[in-house]
């Protein structure tokens, strides 16, 4: 099993891994703009509340909500490996999966109603009941977590294996 200890037996200190940083930009440049939008809103020049539309306020005030919710989840999501165990954190709940608790690993592509794609790569339980740590390419991932990622049995080749064989048996 893949393990983040280095080979002379001595533990490396755990690692913390967040979001891009234009990503963290970006999240702070929309919360300024819609804070700018809603107090420009709140202090025009117009006297009092009987000028103001109504719907207006509270567009500006949920695009604000969202943008305060989003900047609080980009800047509190992380990925921590340690020396037994990799977690996912997020604002409202952090899974966890000891080392031994892996079953492998497998990375999936979803399409966006757009049409682009976003890889997520994913660290499979050996019990269902455990949680699923899955999460995208968006966090900044060094090469030591990639060489411990890439060291987990790989479980979409297995099944391309198993795919593969099947074929063969049915000709």
């Amino acid at each position: 099993m893949a393990s983040f200890g280095s080979r002379s037996g001595i533990s490396r200190q755990r690692r913390v891994y967040r979001l891009s940083p234009w990503i963290r930009m970006f999240a702070v440049a929309f919360l300024l703009f819609s804070l700018l939008g809603l107090f420009g809103l709140l202090w025009s020049q117009r006297a009092g509340m009987q000028g103001r539309n109504p719907a207006e306020m509270v567009e500006w005030a949920a695009i604000t909500l969202f943008a305060v919710c989003w900047a609080v989840y980009v800047f509190g999501a992380v990925i921590v490996l340690s020396d037994d165990a990799i977690e996912k954190r997020t604002p409202l709940k952090a899974d966890r999966l000891r080392f031994s608790q892996i079953r492998g690993r497998r990375e999936t592509v979803h399409r966006n109603f757009d049409g682009s794609y976003i890889r997520y790569l994913q660290v499979v339980p050996r019990d269902s009941l455990l949680p699923l740590i899955r999460f995208q390419k968006f966090y900044v991932l060094d090469a030591a977590f990639y060489a411990w990622y890439d060291d987990l049995p790989d479980l979409d080749a297995r099944d391309r294996m198993r795919n593969r064989d099947s074929e063969y048996e049915r000709m």
